[in-house]
């Protein structure tokens, strides 16, 4: 029970994409510190929002970037969507 209350929690998340550029301080290449970095901070994971996205038929996740901005840590997403097109959106990586 307590992985559907993550995915109400993620699903919510992932209604509320950006379109367009997010400023970004800073993105990170290296996911072996962005793992650091989603743990230590308690964010949402990667696997998690992939799985939100494909429930909610959003699409598949081909892509993520951590990134941190003044108002705390985003992913930048490239979606396939289930028509075939690629898109690309922002999610905050609240923490859980």
């Amino acid at each position: 029970m307590a992985g559907l209350g993550i995915t109400a929690v993620i699903s919510a998340a992932a209604i509320v994409l950006l379109q367009g550029p997010a400023i970004a301080d800073d993105c990170l290449n290296d996911w072996g510190l962005a793992g650091q970095i989603v743990r230590q901070e308690k964010l949402i994971t990667v696997e998690e929002v992939a799985k939100s996205l494909t429930a909610d038929g959003v699409g598949q996740l081909v892509k993520t970037t951590l990134c941190r901005s003044a108002q705390g840590y985003f992913y930048r997403l490239v979606i396939l969507s289930p028509t075939g097109q690629l898109k690309s959106s922002v999610m905050s990586a609240k923490s859980r």
